[in-house]
Order: C-alpha cells, then structure tokens, then sequence
C-alpha cells in the first residue's frame, strides 16, 4: 500500500488545512524490516530480549499482519470542532481524504486508531511506527499531550449517562508535557514511557527523550510485547539523531494482555482553532 523509494519526499500540501503552514521532510527510508528492527536492537540484546518476553529478537522482523494506514492530520476547523483527516495512500492518492468524526462529548476529542480488538494467536506483541511534526501545538498547548497506546483498548465516555464509559487500557508512550506529575518528565515537551488502565495510569521517568519542538519532523517507533515490555526509539527522519531510546518492563501487571486495539490520542489542549496542527506520517502497524 505504499510506495517505497530511497528518498521520500513527505508533502502534506494536498491535504493541509489553510491556515496551517506545510511541513516537508526529506529522508532515508529504512528496508521495510529488518531496517527498522536493527535500530530497535541497538537499545541493547538484554533489554530487547527482556521486552520480547520468550521471542527472540528475530521474531519482530516478521511484522505479521502489517497495515499501511497513511497519514493523519488531528486538530480543529475554524469554527472548533475537533477533525482528524485520514489520508490513506498520500503517495498515490493525496487528495483523497475522510474526516474522522471527533469525539461528540468534547473531552479527548481527536482520536484515531482501532479503539477494541483482540491479539490475534500465537503473536509476542505489537509495533508501532510513524513521521510525526507538531505545527505550533506544542507552542500553543503548553500543558497538552498525546498518549500512543499499543495492544489497548480505549473508548470515550458519555456525560450524559449515569454510567462511566469511558477507557483507556495499554501500554506505550506520551509526547508532550507531563512536568506537573511527580513521574512525569521535567523537561517538556519530551516523550516517555506510559501505561494505561481503565482509571488509572503509570509515568516512567527514566524513559524520557530529549526535548522535542514544533516544526521538526522526528520518526517514532514503539513496541509494546506480552511480557510487560514496552520499547521506543525517536530520531530524525533518516535516523542519524538519536531522541530517545529505551526499552523497559512495566512492573505492573494489571493491564489485559489479549487486548490488540491501537491509539493515538490528544488531550488537555488549550487552543481549540486551525492555528495548530498535528501530523503522522508512513503510520504502520504490525504483530511480530
């Protein structure tokens, strides 16, 4: 579903929105597997194996089940409403399109992702990878982050209803400013390990990255296995700078661990209006 090439050119110019400036990114594409699971591994072969559980290292580069889900832009219209625009084959088809609806209630507005699903047999964990460029939020949302949740499931509650509907389960990462908790980063906007339940959460500060800021493309990659581990690496598009690179092991063992839904989800902006932006890139997905 994508088009692969030595260099990629990324124009967001078919899809952007108005009042939003047009990011380019000009990078090194990695070989499709082992490329990107050789960059994991250099986090270290214990911490890797010690993240994939049973699995040798080896076992990522599988990448069963990938899906090619394109490109994202989450922010809001000129009369506020929350837009997320999927764009699914920006390579051959930019102008093609859909507008996910945002979040009726208002709260957690820009969503995407698949919000419930169960792992499929016999796989060790789920991989995540991306382009991602912040036009103005970080600026803008001084207090704003955005949760990358893995083999999770989340869902948006109802006000209206006596019952609280809401979720959010999983394991992954936060970008963007967590400084006001005791575990969260000092330094923002940063990105570092998270864990998530249904009514609670978990900040893991020895994991945070470097700072980060608006208007520089950065490739994420995260992993999240069966055996409690989470990896996640952060460096410029063609992998010369290093962000971020840790792997670790959730110490708690309250998450479901046959949960296989995905997300990326922004809360707790400030600035509800077309003067911000966010961007994800080559969004692939995969069990290994």
């Amino acid at each position: 579903m994508s088009v692969r090439e030595r260099r990629s050119r990324h124009d967001l110019r078919a899809d952007a929105p108005s009042a939003a400036p047009i990011p380019t990114c000009r990078a090194e594409r990695p070989a499709p597997a082992a490329g990107r699971v050789a960059a994991l591994a250099s986090i270290g072969p214990l911490a890797l194996a010690a993240l994939l559980g049973s699995a040798a290292p080896a076992a990522a580069a599988a990448r069963i089940g990938e899906t090619v889900w394109g490109r994202l832009a989450l922010g809001y219209d000129a009369s506020g409403r929350p837009e997320v625009v999927h764009t699914p084959l920006p390579s051959l088809l930019p102008t093609i399109a859909r507008t996910v609806p945002g979040n009726p209630y208002g709260t957690a507005a820009l969503a995407f992702g698949v919000a419930d699903a169960p792992q499929p047999p016999g796989m060790h964990g789920q991989a995540l990878s991306f382009l991602f460029y912040s036009d103005g939020y970080f600026a803008q949302n001084p207090a704003a982050h955005i949760a990358i949740v893995l083999k999770g499931r989340w869902a948006h509650d109802d006000p209206v209803t006596p019952v609280y509907e809401g979720d959010l389960s999983g394991r992954g990462i936060v970008i963007g400013n967590v400084s006001a908790r005791a575990d969260g980063c000092r330094l923002a906007p940063t990105a570092q390990v998270e864990s998530f339940w249904r009514g609670g959460n978990a900040l893991f500060p020895e994991t945070c990255s470097r700072p980060l800021r608006d208007r520089t493309w950065y490739r994420m990659r995260i992993l999240a296995s069966n055996a409690r581990g989470i990896a996640y690496q952060i460096t410029d598009p063609d992998g010369s700078t290093v962000y971020a690179n840790h792997a670790m092991q959730d110490p708690g063992a309250h998450i479901d661990e046959t949960l296989g839904g995905f997300a990326i989800l922004q809360v707790f902006e400030r600035v509800r209006a077309p003067s911000w932006r966010l961007w994800f890139d080559e969004v692939t997905t995969w069990w290994y």
